[in-house]
């Protein structure tokens, strides 16, 4: 027995959807390359979401530039036996010296002027030679010949004003107080330390004659306990 078949028409699953697809696909990898292309072109564009960094100005190499010629001035050579002869310079005479003032804490003429004796530079410091600490205001020392070898039997004066008109004139032989050394001297000047300006003064005597052996010393102290202790050496003179 023939069975006859019959042919059913094939179904179209194409239809139009893919090829719009396609096209679509193929638009956007000629949008997409298009793009690279420019960005490869041109790294900066603004829709670049990383752009490289901005380079540097390149240097410029530097200009030449013309230095000027040193020309030395022409050898200049003096002609003997001239007609007359320059004109000669006339010294302008010195004006004369001033007379140095005295400075603080120093004798009133310079040193060698006419006295045997000069005081040294005062050093101040605390009181440790006694047991008043503070509570004293002093000044001591030595006396020393041209050879450095002290000397004693010399009287040692300090007289002036301390404060609101209270005067002090008091002396010391050398040789009384051995805490500077041999020929050692102390005076004790107040029962506290005061900062006197130069109102009192020193000067060393010959104990025998009453003659003075040096200029006076116008002394300056302080309201210090850190200085209320001051050595003044005197110094034979050659």
């Amino acid at each position: 027995m023939d069975e006859t078949y019959e042919a059913r028409p094939k179904r179209n699953l194409g239809g139009p959807i893919p090829n719009i697809l396609t096209a679509i696909v193929l638009l956007l990898t000629l949008v997409a390359g298009s793009v690279l292309g420019a960005m490869f072109l041109n790294p900066y564009l603004p829709f670049n979401p990383y752009p490289p960094p901005t380079l540097p100005a390149t240097l410029a190499w530097p200009t030449q530039t013309n230095t000027p010629e040193i020309y030395l001035p022409p050898t200049w050579t003096p002609t003997v036996g001239g007609p007359t002869a320059g004109p000669t310079e006339t010294e302008t005479p010195l004006p004369p010296t001033e007379t140095p003032t005295v400075a603080p804490g120093t004798s009133e003429t310079p040193t060698g002027g006419g006295y045997e004796f000069a005081a040294s530079t005062p050093l101040y410091r605390q009181n440790i030679q006694n047991l008043e600490g503070c509570n004293w205001l002093g000044v001591g020392g030595q006396v020393f010949d041209t050879n450095g070898a002290p000397i004693l039997g010399l009287t040692v004066h300090l007289e002036g004003d301390l404060s609101g008109g209270q005067l002090i004139s008091t002396d010391a032989v050398t040789g009384s107080d051995e805490f500077w050394g041999p020929g050692g001297y102390t005076i004790t000047i107040y029962d506290r330390p005061l900062a006197l300006d130069q109102t009192i003064w020193m000067q060393l005597i010959d104990t025998a004659s009453g003659l003075p052996l040096s200029d006076r010393y116008y002394l300056t102290t302080y309201d210090d306990c850190m200085k209320n202790s001051i050595m003044l050496n005197w110094n034979q003179q050659p």
